[in-house]
């Protein structure tokens, strides 16, 4: 059995910060600087694919720097532990960074305030796939004995939000496998837990990637089988034209952030570019030459 949550729990972030920040071996930017070797990953990190979009990030960091510092506290035996900003240390390696910037928290933390930080920062990420945050929400779950209200108003999420990720767990690991490479959407996914029959539910899974059914046309699908009846003949697929699909490859391939191109019934849409870190953010705003509204967006 977990120990008991720490009475901090839920505080977050910011009540870290409030600590006094460590002084010695300041850089010109007012920011500490330490050597990256020194630093360790975060003991209680939940998330699970740390490795997504590192190669990009490490980019970045070789173009721009690491305007983000990462947070960190003393490890006992000598050296920095990672509170939040694992994935920014890892990218710093491979751009070739022997030192990088670093707020310090003092003190001893709890594994539950460890493990809190790095959900807060992991579960709240754009990057994160919806499979990564239920395991997450479900960790809290199971290993502090919270409620899912309670995890909810630790995350800044409604209940119902934590609800439908957990129960996406309840699915094959093949199904969340592709829930996580984005094959399929958590609409997607949502839909086929209408099928407790296991075969048939085998059945609506790849009949929703053969056939590219819209989130939609899921919902009938699944609700049709689970009455006893046959696939539907013609279900609304996910509607997106072929320019509109190469377009939107072209931008991603092209900014080296992912693009989403939204188009709305009367010809109009929207553009969306995902960044998983402010230094992506950065390296996209000096691209169009407004460094300084950047500088002025992340001085906090």
């Amino acid at each position: 059995m977990a120990n008991a949550p720490s009475k901090r729990l839920g505080k977050g972030i910011g009540s870290l910060l409030s600590n006094k920040h460590a002084t010695d071996s300041l850089g010109g930017d007012g920011k500490l600087w330490v050597s990256r070797d020194e630093i360790r990953p975060n003991r209680e990190q939940p998330r699970i694919a740390l490795d997504k979009g590192v190669e990009r990030l490490a980019e970045s960091l070789r173009r721009h720097g690491m305007m983000q510092p990462i947070l960190v506290t003393h490890r006992p035996e000598g050296g920095y532990e990672i509170l939040a900003g694992e994935r920014r240390w890892r990218a710093a390696e491979l751009a070739g960074m022997k030192s990088v910037p670093v707020i310090l928290r003092e003190g001893t933390l709890s594994g539950d305030e460890r493990l809190e930080l790095a959900l807060i920062e992991n579960v709240q990420r754009e990057d994160l796939d919806s499979i990564e945050k239920a395991r997450g929400c479900s960790r809290l779950m199971t290993e502090y004995q919270l409620t899912q209200e309670e995890v909810a108003l630790k995350l800044g999420y409604q209940r119902s939000t934590v609800a439908n990720l957990v129960r996406l767990l309840d699915l094959p690991i093949e199904i969340q496998h592709d829930v996580s490479r984005e094959t399929i959407s958590a609409g997607h996914a949502r839909a086929l837990l209408q099928l407790r029959d296991s075969p048939l539910q085998a059945q609506a899974w790849q009949e929703i990637k053969a056939n590219d059914v819209s989130v939609r046309g899921a919902e009938k699908l699944c609700s049709t089988l689970a009455k006893g009846e046959r696939s539907p003949k013609h279900l609304p697929r996910t509607a997106k034209p072929a320019w509109a699909a190469e377009l939107q490859d072209r931008l991603t391939r092209s900014l080296g952030l992912r693009a989403e191109i939204k188009l709305h019934g009367r010809g109009g849409g929207k553009l969306v570019l995902h960044f998983a870190e402010l230094d992506d953010l950065d390296r996209l705003v000096q691209g169009i030459n407004l460094p300084s509204e950047m500088e002025d967006l992340t001085a906090g």
